[in-house]
């Protein structure tokens, strides 16, 4: 496989990755809502292993702006293309990801001063079920959650990380170069 190839297969599988355990039919984190936690510039992603380091190369590099508060860029293949950000505590964020299907939610995390990006995935499956009932929310047979609007999403994914706690995995790694 050349490298091109494997770039190209690497951003599909991240983009799959962040297309969400957590749905919506439409966004939920609109214009006046989102943040801009990152700065425009060069950024290289990095996919990591299931044991959390990252991958020996990158998989995607390209100048990202800002386009009315959605992260985009003209480089082919970004993964997170139109990305929007809420935050949810200090330095942790939701990423609303537009899909062809809706739209899915990860979790971001921002460190030195917002030049490296982790995010992960969140697995609706590893609720309770009492947490399930709690924030009104059905597990379809394709392991997916249905969310109805910005406080459901909020409540629940801040209820998710207390419920991972130290078991969170980072799905991928952006950092900024220029």
């Amino acid at each position: 496989m050349t490298l091109k190839a494997l770039r190209v297969t690497g951003a599909s599988a991240l983009a799959l990755l962040l297309s969400g355990c957590f749905t919506s039919e439409d966004e939920l984190i609109g214009y006046w809502a989102s943040d801009r936690p990152f700065a425009e510039g060069v950024w290289v992603h990095w996919p990591t292993h299931p044991d959390g380091s990252e991958w020996d190369r990158e998989t995607w590099r390209g100048e990202v702006q800002l386009d009315r508060r959605r992260y985009r860029s003209d480089i082919a293949d970004f993964p997170h293309e139109g990305a929007r950000f809420r935050q949810l505590g200090d330095a942790i964020y939701i990423a609303q990801i537009p899909r062809d299907d809706g739209v899915g939610y990860g979790i971001a995390w921002s460190y030195e001063n917002g030049a490296v990006i982790s995010y992960h995935q969140p697995d609706c499956g590893l609720l309770t079920e009492t947490l399930l009932d709690a924030y009104t929310l059905t597990l379809d047979p394709e392991g997916f959650c249905t969310v109805s609007d910005l406080d459901q999403l909020e409540a629940v994914l801040g209820a998710y990380l207390d419920a991972v706690d130290d078991e969170i995995s980072v799905d991928g790694v952006y950092r900024r170069v220029e």
